[in-house]
């Protein structure tokens, strides 16, 4: 976690120090706490033509969903968390003492008007690309998880940008917690979208294709996979489910225009027992870790905790291993809101292993809302609400 600290008035050095000292002790206190979402973030702008969608708090990292509407036809440059003119986090210059930075990490998933550019901008100091006016344009800002002694942060664009009102700068962030009743759900994040787009008569169609899903983020870098719903396997028996972006828009188009349903997947995971019912590479269903109609929380919170710590102590057992963890929904409904309820319920069973002490770094989670249903539930049925697993084995262990 890296800190930059400026002087905004003079402060005798031992409260700088003390300060310093009660800052280094907090921070990894505070850091891993646990995951949650707001989708109804608080802030300040100069224009009306961005916005955040909404803040992401995962184990490691704080994740800004950022969205906005151009306004001319223009090249817009995004840069690096090592280029100068990367976004930043600060404390309010309104506030006394010592003003607190937390630079970017990363910038992913890169998308105008629906179209992925890029997945992640780690290798190269910045990258630029042709907009017209009325392109929406999205991505994810990756910073250090916040410490929840902040309660208010500043969004800056580049480091010159903050006096600047052409920068898509954001002030007085609402740093919440995990029990703010304003935390919203990802139909509030729905509505501020489509309240947000319809202000502007001259925006651009959205290309059919389905956004990147957000895998949760680590400190080491992973490799770039632009189709990241659908993860290498080991097996070689395992079906191949990835495609190219061009058939997947394809087989929206098909779908669309047929009126089918989704396709279900081709194999029908066992249940998850106990320990032995646990392979390597094979996808299992967790029949304990239930969830209501539009709910992320477990139905049946015993159950489900016993369930998952079967997984918790195969991943003890064999420490070399990885852990894929499957959110999926029913097939109805929006596709937009069902991606987020099965995102939220993937991590809810992330949260769970890593409160039981295994690494966060050891599990990604993937999510395909209703996309995937099981082969004999294909027209819709409760059991599609549900989270598989599937470990993932390393030579040794």
């Amino acid at each position: 976690m890296r800190f930059l600290y400026h002087y905004t008035k003079p402060i005798s050095t031992v409260l700088f120090l003390a300060f310093a000292i009660v800052l280094g002790t907090t921070t990894t206190a505070v850091a891993s706490g646990d995951t949650f979402c707001d989708y109804l973030p608080k802030y300040r702008k100069y224009k009306s033509h961005y916005q955040i969608d909404k803040i992401f708090y995962e184990e490691k990292r704080t994740i800004v969903h950022f969205r906005f509407v151009a306004q001319a036809d223009e090249k817009h440059t995004f840069y690096s968390g090592d280029h100068p003119n990367s976004w930043y986090l600060r404390t309010p210059r309104r506030m006394r003492g010592v003003e607190i930075q937390f630079r970017q990490l990363e910038l992913k998933g890169i998308r105008v008007n629906n179209e992925l550019k890029l997945a992640s901008l780690v290798k190269i100091p910045d990258i630029s690309y042709e907009i017209n006016r009325g392109d929406v344009v999205t991505f994810e800002v990756h910073f250090v998880r916040i410490p929840q002694y902040l309660r208010m942060l500043d969004l800056i664009e580049g480091k010159d940008g903050a006096d600047s009102p052409d920068k898509l700068n954001c002030f007085d962030i609402l740093i919440k917690t995990k029990e703010n009743p304003l935390l919203g759900t990802p139909s509030n994040e729905e509505q501020v979208v489509t309240r947000f787009e319809s202000t502007f008569d001259y925006i651009q169609p959205k290309k059919e294709v389905a956004p990147t899903n957000t895998i949760a983020a680590t400190d080491e870098e992973k490799p770039t996979n632009n189709n990241q719903s659908t993860p290498p396997t080991l097996n070689a028996d395992r079906p191949n489910t990835s495609t190219t972006n061009n058939e997947e828009k394809t087989a929206k188009a098909v779908a669309v225009v047929e009126n089918k349903m989704p396709e279900p997947i081709d194999y029908m995971p066992n249940s998850l027992v106990g320990l032995e019912d646990l392979k390597c590479d094979q996808h299992v269903v967790m029949p304990d870790v239930n969830f209501k109609e539009s709910e992320t929380s477990f139905s049946g919170r015993i159950k489900a905790i016993q369930n998952i710590r079967i997984i918790a102590e195969y991943l003890k057992q064999y420490p070399k291993s990885h852990l894929n963890i499957y959110g999926h929904t029913d097939i109805y409904g929006s596709d937009y809101k069902n991606r987020n309820l099965s995102r939220e319920r993937g991590f809810a069973v992330k949260r769970e292993l890593v409160k039981m002490g295994i690494d966060s770094d050891r599990i990604e989670v993937f999510f395909f809302g209703g996309e995937r249903p099981l082969p004999k539930y294909k027209n819709g049925g409760d059991e599609n609400r549900r989270v598989e697993v599937q470990p993932v084995c390393n030579p040794g262990g």
